[in-house]
């Protein structure tokens, strides 16, 4: 009845499909009973859960979770996720990490659409850090985000989010960018391998009220000129960027109060995203 935090991954391999749950037994209905009441930090990673049983149906008794990282797991869909933030108004810190997945003879789609993020939206009122990973596996078939630019740019507006990270966003452009700088609540905001925000996405976060810290890596169509808009940031404290080879160290200085640049492109393993803190008790 103590529980607080639960965290079970089953390996280490970014791309393994042999992962299973091990709680799955096929048409058998029993399910562990793990007392969850009081849990508040749960994190399921790199499993392949069934609709019998699994691990996923701790999502649905969770009901004081602050916390949740969902990384790779396959097998949720849009009512699992509902079903969780229907009774977790205590959320406050959320990572998704999701992959494509087969949906028709060669066209891959993430499974969660934005019903969870409406969803998320209705239920989760306190949500203050999102981040939203899109993993891609290979470039010879066609891949799709299930979230679209609009509803991704609906939740930050509807939630009071502080902290922010897109990795791998391929749907998300400087249209989108414009609907972010409108939040209040927004102060970090990390773009990761976003190949599709440029000068004018840059122009439009630097408008951004309370922003306070900003990274960007791998983001290939950011140029100088784009980062010379972020001199109108007049709240900007940080500025990262790696692996913008668009940008040169020359047009950063100046930028923000503390500036980080590195022009090395990191390798596709580094390019997970900001490291969500998870309690050492």
């Amino acid at each position: 009845m103590k529980l607080q935090r639960f965290e079970y991954e089953i390996n280490r391999n970014y791309w393994s499909s042999a992962a299973r749950d091990p709680a799955y037994v096929a048409h058998y209905p029993y399910r562990y009973d793990i007392c969850c009441e009081n849990m508040k930090e749960l994190r399921l990673a790199h499993i392949v859960t069934k609709p019998e049983i699994g691990l996923r149906f701790l999502l649905g008794k969770c009901r004081a979770l602050e916390k949740l990282w969902l990384e790779y797991v396959i097998g949720l869909t849009d009512n699992d996720v509902i079903a969780l933030f229907q009774n977790c108004g205590n959320l406050r810190s959320l990572s998704l990490r999701l992959i494509p997945l087969l949906c028709h003879a060669i066209y891959f789609r993430t499974a969660l659409t934005n019903d969870s993020l409406k969803a998320l939206a209705l239920y989760c009122p306190m949500l203050q850090v999102l981040e939203l990973t899109f993993t891609f596996c290979s470039e010879d078939y066609p891949s799709e985000v299930g979230f679209s630019q609009e509803g991704i740019v609906n939740l930050v507006q509807s939630c009071p989010i502080r902290v922010l990270m897109l990795n791998g966003a391929s749907n998300f452009d400087d249209e989108g960018m414009k609907g972010l700088s409108s939040s209040r609540s927004l102060e970090t905001l990390e773009l990761v391998d976003c190949m599709f925000i440029g000068d004018l996405g840059m122009r439009s976060i630097a408008r951004t009220p309370n922003l306070r810290n900003l990274t960007l890596r791998k983001c290939v169509c950011v140029t100088d000129n784009g980062v010379s808009e972020l001199v109108h940031a007049q709240n900007l404290e940080s500025l990262t960027i790696i692996g913008c080879h668009r940008i040169s160290l020359k047009a950063v200085q100046g930028a923000a109060r503390s500036v980080y640049y590195s022009a090395e492109s990191e390798k596709h393993e580094s390019l997970k995203g900001m490291k969500m803190t998870r309690s050492s008790k």
